[in-house]
């Protein structure tokens, strides 16, 4: 009967003790696993192309036109009480190019002066140093985040114009100006990445001999997938 007895429990023993090996093991190989080789339980890079539209209506005359941009963040590795990794630092570029136009008057234009009509077509090329603040852990389901960000203005001003039956052909002009963008946006997990929008407003003074004195502030909307690494 002890024999009986020691032979059951020693094989419960053995049974209990394969169970948690094989549990430690299958733990060891999930990812994430600090030291398994698997992938990191938390991203460390942010790629996110994107895509929208400047809207510059309520600071001037310029009108609407897409945006395209590209995105790479390095998501800072520490957390700030509850919120883990909320800190991302990015370089960004983008590209667009609102224009405008109308009509004017000018007195050489024939004997007694005449109206000429005017475009004009503003490029611009904006890199910005941005910090986005997180408050919920990146690709981890719906977020919100706020952003902040100084921007640099590399921009052409394209002035034609036309009138009295003569064509004032074209006039160029560069320049480059500073500026700031601020706003937020939201995130969603979906796949490898995230669905990020964004709502932000910005701009830079614009003081051109061909635009007079003005600036570049626009309301921008952005959508855009970001990709995890």
């Amino acid at each position: 009967m002890k024999k009986l007895l020691f032979t059951v429990l020693l094989m419960g023993l053995l049974a209990a003790s394969s169970t948690a090996t094989a549990d430690e093991l299958q733990a060891s190989l999930a990812p994430g696993a600090a030291g398994s080789g698997g992938a990191a339980s938390h991203p460390t890079l942010a790629l996110m192309p994107r895509v929208g539209v400047t809207a510059p209506q309520p600071f001037g005359e310029l009108e609407s036109w897409p945006t395209f941009g590209l995105d790479l963040g390095i998501i800072m590795p520490f957390d700030v009480g509850s919120m883990q990794r909320p800190l991302q630092i990015g370089v960004d570029a983008g590209y667009t190019q609102p224009g405008a136009s109308g009509t004017g008057t000018h007195a050489m234009l024939g004997e007694e002066g005449a109206t000429y009509d005017w475009d004009l077509t503003q490029r611009m090329l904006t890199v910005q140093l941005s910090a986005l603040w997180r408050f919920k852990a990146p690709g981890q389901g719906f977020g919100a985040h706020a952003m902040i960000a100084p921007r640099v203005y590399l921009m052409e001003s394209v002035m034609e114009a036309q009138g009295n039956g003569a064509d004032f052909g074209e006039n160029r002009e560069t320049n480059t100006e500073y500026g700031i963008l601020i706003g937020g946006g939201v995130e969603y997990e979906l796949g490898p990445g995230s669905v990020a929008a964004n709502l932000l407003v910005g701009g830079s003074p614009l003081d051109q001999r061909i635009t007079g004195e003005s600036n570049t502030a626009a309301i921008n909307f952005d959508l855009g997938y970001r990709l995890f690494f």
